[in-house]
């Protein structure tokens, strides 16, 4: 008996320490994904030359960023297979976004993601933009020991950031007849 009463005080010792731990594993499986009716697009086609988008999109994704929101910079050429520098935008989220889709009873995860912005002119008077997603993902929570960072779930793109983006750009373009954004229900 003695014995067993002299072990009690690693108890709350091994609640403080795995404790939280099973906290955000538990969040990780159980946070909910709500539906988005129909998905947004993440390619627009924009009734403007591709040097008069290039304008908006700097004055949309201005660096430093004046808010926890998107900046980004022109990928230089030798850097992408792909793009060039006239063509190619890098987009880094600055802080989270509550996200419309992620929610942990009933509240909204934080959100944040990598966006890369393709353009290409289509004529001398359209432009197409694509909006490409990758390292989504919501964050859990604090650690509690370590470096600082965060506990982070990786998550499928959801697109109301992909067309926020555009919506973004085409608000600085003044384009005519975007559609709205498509939020969950």
């Amino acid at each position: 008996m003695a014995k067993n009463i002299s072990r009690l005080w690693l108890l709350p010792i091994l609640l403080l320490i795995f404790g939280p731990l099973a906290f955000y594993l538990l969040k990780g499986l159980t946070f909910s994904t709500r539906k988005v009716p129909d998905k947004n697009p993440a390619t627009y086609v924009f009734h403007a030359p591709i040097a008069k988008v290039r304008t908006a999109v700097e004055s949309s994704f201005p660096y430093p960023p004046q808010d926890d929101s998107l900046y980004g910079d022109w990928n230089p050429s030798r850097m992408s297979g792909r793009g060039s520098p006239e063509t190619e935008f890098d987009l880094t989220q600055e802080g989270l976004t509550k996200s419309d889709v992620y929610h942990w009873l009933h509240s909204p995860l934080g959100y944040k993601a990598e966006f890369k912005l393709l353009l290409i002119p289509m004529s001398d008077s359209s432009t197409r933009a694509d909006v490409q997603t990758s390292q989504s993902m919501v964050r859990i929570g604090p650690t509690l020991f370590g470096d600082g960072g965060d506990f982070y779930e990786r998550v499928a793109p959801t697109t109301i950031e992909e067309y926020g983006i555009l919506l973004k750009i085409g608000r600085a373009l003044n384009e005519p007849d975007m559609p709205p954004l498509k939020l969950p229900k």
